[in-house]
């Protein structure tokens, strides 16, 4: 049986990583360094670029053939879980219509907003509300084009890392040279996603340790300010990854600010002992989505 490699990619900085899989099999990994001025404040600035370098950089790793995936930065999107009376489909439509032009600060013909009803026995029902920005969204799409690839997927980061932590209960915080993305999820929903951009001059990997723990607080305060009644058990474990997932400066930063103990990450995927696994966690969520 042959089975179709798919590859994942995820611009992390001013590098893209790019991470394929036979099945549910690694086969090859990279890191491609980008020129700065292709990537401003977090964003694409010039997709037309930025695609010919990584068609080019494809080829030359003989990774232009297969389903293609890639994450979205979560900077600007809003992760809430609203609690409403049970009402029926177009009421419930109108209420999270009006919820999300209440929360964004743009328009939400700028944004994309996404929602499902959870699961509830209490008189009331929940609704999972997601709102993304368009803007970045279609600058990677036209990213892709550029590069002559059809992304069979395009999915937050925070939603790849929740598959590659595959925990039900986990805090999430992804350190990168310049970006720190912090996700809360409990009962399997992503509670709260906050992405904070530390500057184009890139930090070192010591100075963005010294902000994870800080980050981490800030989603946890978040979290207890928005949901009052669910209150986080302390037990529930910190997923370091990214570049500074190896940092003992950044676990003993989060440890000591949060009490909350760091976890293992264990992706349910094969993959050689040498991956930096925590590196690409990010691309390992993006193949999961796809199995």
């Amino acid at each position: 049986m042959i089975r179709k490699r798919i590859i994942s990619l995820s611009i992390e900085g001013t590098t893209v990583r790019v991470l394929s899989a036979s099945g549910d099999s690694v086969e090859k990994w990279d890191s491609i360094p980008l020129p700065p001025e292709f990537i401003r404040h977090g964003y694409i600035v010039n997709p037309a670029k930025l695609g010919e370098l990584l068609k080019d950089a494809l080829a030359e790793r003989k990774l232009s053939k297969g389903k293609v995936v890639c994450a979205l930065s979560a900077a600007g999107t809003i992760s809430r879980v609203l609690n409403l009376p049970k009402m029926d489909t177009r009421q419930l439509e109108t209420i999270v219509d009006r919820e999300a032009r209440r929360l964004t600060k743009d328009s939400v013909e700028k944004t994309n907003v996404h929602w499902r009803v959870l699961p509830s026995s209490n008189g009331q029902q929940q609704v999972y509300l997601l709102i993304v920005p368009k803007r970045p969204l279609h600058a990677l799409v036209k990213t892709m084009e550029a590069a002559g690839l059809k992304a069979r997927l395009i999915d937050l980061k925070a939603m790849a890392l929740m598959k590659a932590v595959n925990r039900r209960n986990a805090i999430i915080a992804n350190g990168e040279g310049n970006s720190i993305d912090t996700t809360i999820v409990y009962h399997d929903v992503p509670m709260v996603i906050r992405s904070v951009f530390l500057g184009d001059n890139m930090p070192s990997s010591d100075q963005t340790a010294d902000h994870i723990g800080d980050e981490v607080m800030q989603a946890i305060a978040a979290y207890s300010n928005s949901y009052r009644d669910k209150p986080l058990p302390q037990q529930i474990p910190v997923f370091l990854t990214g570049a500074v997932s190896g940092s003992v400066a950044a676990a003993l930063n989060v440890t000591t600010l949060t009490g909350h103990p760091i976890g293992n990450l264990q992706p349910p995927l094969r993959y050689p002992d040498d991956l930096p696994v925590a590196d690409y966690a990010v691309n390992v969520g993006l193949i999961l989505r796809m199995l």
